[in-house]
C-alpha cells in the first residue's frame, strides 16, 4: 500500500489518542510507512487551539524517535504541517532550519485580510464572485510554495464546495500554481478527508490528476487522521479510482530528501 504522509497527533489539541495507537492501525493495515504530521507553532501565539505550542516540540521529535526504535517493521518519518501564513515567512523558516523534519507539508488555512479570524472555512463575501474568492486563496498558495520552504502541498483544493469546482473557475489560477510546485520540486498530497466530509472528495479532486501528471508533479498519501482510525482511510478505495491513471509517479521522502518510485494500479488489485 500507499504511505501515509499526514497523521495528527492530540498535541494539536483537536485529534485524540495516543501516537502509538495510530502506528498500530498503520500496521493493522499493513501500511508501510507513515509519517507524523502534526500542525507547526506559529508566532504570537496564533491558532493555539489548533497547534502545538514551542515548548511542545521536543517532546514530539522524542516520542517520533522512541516509535522508531520500537517499531522497526514500519518507517516513521518525523513529518510537521507547516502552515503557510502571509508575514511569518521567517519565524518558518528559522523552526524547520532547526528541526530535522523528515517531511514538510505546506497548507493555508488563513488568509490574511479575510475578516477577524481569516480562517478559510468561515469565509463568507456574498457581494464577491466566487472565482475571486477562490483566486485568494490559491494567490496564496502560490506565495507560500515560492518560499522554497516546503516538500508537499497539502489539500490543495481545501476550500471548495461541494459543486463548486475550483478547476473549473480557476483554471489558469490552477495551471500557474503547479508551474510553480514544479519549479521548487514539491510534490502535491491526495489527502482523503475530504471522504469523510460533505464534499465527498479527496483534495484535490482526482479530475485534476491528469493535469498534474502533465506538470510531471509527483505525489503523496495522506489520510490527514485526527484518530487511529482514520489511518489509511479509504486508501484501498483510492487505489481503485486511481486505475484510469496508470504509471502515476509517487514520492517517499527520507531526510527531506525525496525518493519517486511508479505506481500503477493493475486491473487484479
Amino acid at each position: 500500500m500507499l504511505a501515509d504522509y499526514h497523521i495528527h497527533t492530540k498535541r494539536c489539541k483537536h485529534a485524540r489518542g495516543e501516537m502509538r495507537e495510530y502506528v498500530e492501525q498503520a500496521l493493522v493495515l499493513k501500511i508501510p510507512e507513515i509519517a507524523f504530521t502534526d500542525h507547526i507553532p506559529l508566532p504570537d501565539k496564533f491558532d493555539l487551539a489548533h497547534r502545538m505550542a514551542m515548548s511542545e516540540l521536543e517532546g514530539y521529535l522524542r516520542e517520533i524517535e522512541t516509535l522508531q526504535n520500537e517499531y522497526p517493521q514500519i518507517r516513521i518519518l518525523s513529518g510537521i504541517e507547516a502552515d503557510y501564513y502571509e508575514g511569518f515567512e521567517e519565524f518558518l523558516r528559522r523552526i524547520l532550519s532547526q528541526f530535522p523534519f523528515d517531511l514538510i507539508i505546506m497548507s493555508v488555512h488563513f488568509i490574511k485580510g479575510w475578516g477577524e479570524t481569516n480562517w478559510v472555512f468561515s469565509y463568507h463575501f456574498p457581494d464577491r464572485p466566487l472565482r475571486d474568492i477562490y483566486s485568494d486563496y490559491l494567490r496564496t498558495l502560490s506565495k507560500g510554495v515560492d518560499t522554497g520552504l516546503f516538500h508537499v502541498l497539502g489539500h490543495l483544493d481545501l476550500i471548495k464546495s461541494a459543486d463548486l469546482s475550483i478547476l473549473e473557475r480557476n483554471l489558469e489560477d490552477v495551471q500557474s500554481l503547479l508551474q510553480r510546485i514544479k519549479k521548487q520540486n514539491m510534490a502535491i498530497e491526495i489527502n482523503t478527508s475530504g471522504l469523510r466530509r460533505e464534499v465527498a472528495e479527496t483534495y484535490p479532486t482526482l479530475q485534476m490528476i491528469p493535469l498534474i501528471r502533465d506538470f510531471n508533479i509527483p505525489l503523496t498519501m495522506g489520510s490527514d487522521a485526527h484518530q487511529p482510525d482514520q489511518v489509511g482511510h479509504c486508501f484501498r478505495q483510492l487505489e481503485e479510482e486511481l486505475k484510469p491513471f496508470p504509471k502515476l509517479t509517487f514520492r517517499h521522502y527520507r531526510s527531506g530528501k525525496a525518493v519517486e518510485y511508479s505506481f500503477t494500479v493493475s486491473e487484479e488489485v
